[in-house]
């Protein structure tokens, strides 16, 4: 029987393993031609039976992790899981699962604690969030490219018409709402409003980025209908206990929280803390590669691209297309990934970059 102030817990479960579902290639990486990229060079990690157990066990722990009784220790192995898993390919270490697993983790470590507390630590964890990933737009490069190709793929806004365009201080609303919403569901007088925000603002994105706007990256449509069902759950909570008062300080779970999705992550702005730890999402300042190559040497699986007659692979369009999930974007693992497949394909020349400033044509 489903417990409601479980709810929560079942909604994490079953949103990071439709998470895994989608994204099976990542997990299950026999049939996938983007590289696995180690944490720690183990002869042991890179069997294919012990992957395949490690996913296994990984599943079942957390279907099991829905009975009440024993859910603490399968939460337990789940992570365990998870961590090996993420040493064996970093790539696993995609901000939804890495938030996902720490929420299971800190429930469980609260399992004795009441609902107050609980809400209130779930709440700093969703805080820090939004902040961090308003934080990371606050940049020129979300400003004048990110925002603006979003218009365009909508033919509302041309690039170039962007760039002249007076009222360019509006995509600076986006930053300035993600943190706002930050504060919001942190004051318990504000998080009604707080509630009706999040769903606004998570309905827009999954207009612009689901199958009626620009159909991209279809992992993260999981992400936001989850985060719009969080939202949810917990303000429900909230409103059954309304009053009564919590004292965070003395609660490990908070400190946690804090430092894993408040602290932590402001090592980013100088470059200390990894960017899908920091919640740093679409905000045209994370890395990417371009491998520019000889248009014989394509492949019909690897998605090439055209500019002033030059040929080249995109490595997150191309891992988006073989593993559905975005290479981690730390400039390492590019370049980890890039000196792999250029043993592979004839590579002319590797150039980082992390924004597209000019027109590109797709031509396979």
């Amino acid at each position: 029987m489903i417990a409601k102030d479980n709810i929560l817990r079942y909604v994490l479960i079953i949103s990071f393993l439709a998470c895994m579902a989608m994204a099976n290639k990542l997990w299950l990486g026999s049939s996938r031609i983007i590289p696995e990229v180690a944490l720690v060079n183990a002869d042991f990690l890179a069997s294919n039976a012990l992957q395949y157990t490690l996913v296994g066990l990984l599943v079942l722990s957390l279907l099991f992790s829905f009975f009440n009784k024993y859910y603490t220790y399968c939460i337990g192995i789940a992570a365990s899981c998870f961590f090996i898993l993420v040493l064996d390919d970093i790539n696993r270490l995609q901000s939804y699962y890495y938030q996902f697993m720490a929420m299971l983790v800190l429930l469980a470590g609260m399992h004795k604690k009441s609902t107050s507390q609980k809400i209130l630590v779930m709440y700093v964890l969703m805080a820090g969030i939004y902040f961090h990933s308003g934080l990371s737009k606050w940049d020129d490069n979300f400003v004048h490219f990110v925002f603006p190709n979003m218009l365009y793929a909508f033919q509302y806004i041309s690039l170039e018409t962007w760039q002249e365009f007076s009222l360019q201080e509006i995509a600076y609303c986006i930053p300035i709402l993600e943190m706002t919403l930050a504060a919001l569901i942190l004051i318990p007088s504000t998080r009604k409003a707080g509630l009706i925000t999040a769903i606004i603002l998570h309905l827009a994105i999954l207009y612009v980025i689901g199958p009626f706007g620009l159909n991209w990256n279809s992992i993260v449509w999981i992400w936001n209908i989850a985060m719009i069902a969080f939202n949810v759950i917990l303000y429900l909570q909230h409103e059954k206990i309304k009053g009564k008062v919590v004292k965070p300080f003395k609660l490990i779970g908070f400190w946690i929280a804090l430092l894993l999705f408040g602290l932590l992550p402001l090592l980013n702005l100088i470059d200390k803390w990894d960017n899908y730890l920091s919640f740093n999402l679409y905000s045209g300042t994370t890395p990417n590669v371009q491998l520019h190559v000889n248009q014989a040497s394509q492949l019909d699986e690897i998605p090439l691209f055209y500019i002033e007659q030059d040929t080249f692979i995109d490595l997150n369009v191309w891992a988006l297309q073989d593993i559905q999930t975005a290479i981690y974007a730390e400039k390492w693992v590019f370049d980890h990934i890039s000196k792999q497949v250029c043993q592979e394909l004839d590579c002319k020349q590797v150039t980082h970059f992390q924004v597209y400033k000019e027109s590109i044509a797709y031509i396979n």
